[in-house]
């Protein structure tokens, strides 16, 4: 049975009575006196104790451990926090005549958060320069899509348009937080390393920058053969990450897997699913973009990349069929804040995604 911590107020009432009891003649319940406020002072220490205790009792599990509590846990399986990075990536900076730009020319989006050049460039005439970038801050808040327009600052010897180019500035990640690495640790102590299980390729995908899912079919072309599907759902849409991204994945699972398996690391195919909504009550812009919000929310939660593996509760990482609910896009958009009413008008039925395919959310209109 649990020991329940006394509340304040029961300590309290309890050096009360423990003082009527020991101290004859005496009463904490009459003024003035002062076995009234000793009794409050030694309660309210003795509560302090209660709760130090409680704290302790949490930071021996991982599944209740926080700050530098949590850290030991995972020093003792060999893992750390995640480090805070900065996005970097390339931009297409196009002139109408020569140009020159200083390594460490500055760069900004219309919200005001600055990236510098890693690197000079030079063109003799009009034309496109790709220019590497990196984020001035490290964090999540670096990340930019494909095509998003930037502004030059300095270091620029003419005016010029810049644009993101087609692989995004990526990679920005946060400092990790408790609950991220407590999945971590908790992923890691209940799936021991077994040389090359489906789950040790999950552990060994998401210890690359910007990996944010992972699923693994197994005998996906016989035996010894396995495909894993890593997703990057901060850096790019639907979590499907260019070439390159998927190499450096490769060339690092390659230097982990057990000798003899024939590894396969691949981007998944797109199932775009677009939606349409009618009679969305209230309307507005602010109730629109709360259903956008849990729509996306819902794709990420629940839509998985589908592969031939046979389902089993115990690994939902594995790559299995999917069929994309209907209902799941009705209930998400019930979930927006202040939304009353609506009709989900398309899609008109469920959705199966392709073996080698993810549900990515397309196109939403209301209607």
């Amino acid at each position: 049975m649990a020991f329940s911590i006394p509340t304040l107020r029961d300590l309290v009432e309890r050096t009360r009575l423990a003082f009527r009891a020991n101290l004859p003649g005496s009463d904490a319940w009459l003024w003035p006196n002062n076995v009234g406020p000793t009794a409050k002072v030694l309660a309210g220490l003795t509560h302090e104790v209660f709760g130090y205790a409680d704290w302790i009792a949490r930071q021996k599990f991982a599944l209740t451990a926080d700050g530098d509590s949590l850290d030991l846990h995972g020093a003792e399986l060999g893992m750390s926090r995640r480090p805070a990075a900065a996005a970097a990536g390339s931009v297409a900076v196009v002139s109408t005549a020569a140009l020159v730009v200083d390594a460490g020319a500055v760069l900004s989006r219309s919200d005001g958060f600055t990236y510098r050049a890693a690197s000079g460039g030079v063109l003799a005439g009009a034309g496109t320069l790709s220019l590497p970038v990196i984020a001035e801050e490290a964090g999540k808040s670096g990340i930019a899509r494909p095509g998003t327009v930037l502004l030059a600052l300095s270091g620029f010897s003419g005016p010029v348009t810049i644009a993101v180019g087609a692989e995004g500035v990526a990679s920005g990640a946060d400092a990790e937080g408790d609950e991220a690495f407590r999945q971590r640790i908790l992923f890691r102590k209940r799936n021991p390393p077994q040389g090359g299980s489906a789950a040790d390729y999950v552990i060994w995908a998401s210890e690359i920058p910007g990996v944010t899912r992972v699923f693994v079919e197994r005998l996906f072309n016989g035996p010894g053969t396995v495909r894993v599907f890593p997703l990057f759902d901060d850096d790019y849409d639907g979590g499907i990450a260019p070439p390159a991204r998927i190499v450096e994945v490769a060339e690092y699972l390659d230097s982990q897997r057990p000798a003899g398996a024939a590894l396969t690391v691949a981007a998944p195919a797109a199932r775009v699913i677009d939606v349409e909504i009618a009679g969305l009550s209230p309307g507005g812009v602010a109730v629109e973009e709360a259903v956008r919000q849990e729509l996306a929310s819902t794709f990420r939660r629940l839509g998985r990349v589908t592969g031939a593996d046979a389902p089993s509760p115990s690994m939902p990482y594995l790559a299995t069929a999917q069929v994309f609910s209907r209902s799941w896009i009705w209930q998400s958009a019930a979930n927006a804040a202040g939304e009353q009413s609506h009709v989900v008008v398309d899609p008109a039925s469920d959705i199966a995604v392709p073996i080698g395919s993810v549900p990515v959310l397309g196109s939403v209109t209301f209607t």
